[in-house]
């Protein structure tokens, strides 16, 4: 949640300030086909009421499955069968055991080739219209 919005909106990663405030709640700005269309991004989806969970499209996976505890399914696999599921990591870095069985999109990030930043994140933007479209057309985007 510190750099959601570097990440998501202006497509570059940078290191947190060390007295980053945290919200729980971050609003996306992003420009489609002209038009700017708002992506509601929260910390905490045990505050979703049971109508908003319709207008969830994604979730970034950490690893463990305790992170899907609340959710209005049961397991990962019904979960990422309704929900683009991506994971961003450091491409040196291990990925967990958990995110390579899931259906999940890996997105990996260089430490040193920071200039590839922006190609890596826009996979995101890619997969997500294509999860929407697909799944979700009745929403506004």
């Amino acid at each position: 949640m510190y750099n959601v919005k570097d990440i998501l909106q202006d497509l570059r990663s940078k290191r947190k300030p060390k007295a980053a405030k945290r919200d729980n709640e971050v609003l996306i700005q992003r420009q489609r086909n002209g038009q700017t269309v708002p992506y509601r991004v929260v910390d905490n989806p045990a505050k979703l009421s049971p109508s908003d969970w319709d207008r969830v499209v994604a979730v970034w996976v950490m690893g463990p499955a305790w992170q899907f505890k609340g959710y209005p399914w049961d397991t990962p696999v019904e979960i990422f069968d309704k929900i683009a599921a991506f994971h961003l990591k450091y491409d040196e870095m291990r990925i967990d055991p958990n995110v390579e069985k899931w259906a999940v999109t890996v997105i990996q990030l260089s430490r040193t080739k920071r200039h590839l930043d922006r190609a890596a994140l826009m996979i995101f933007w890619e997969k997500l219209d294509k999860h929407i479209m697909q799944f979700k057309p009745h929403l506004r985007w």
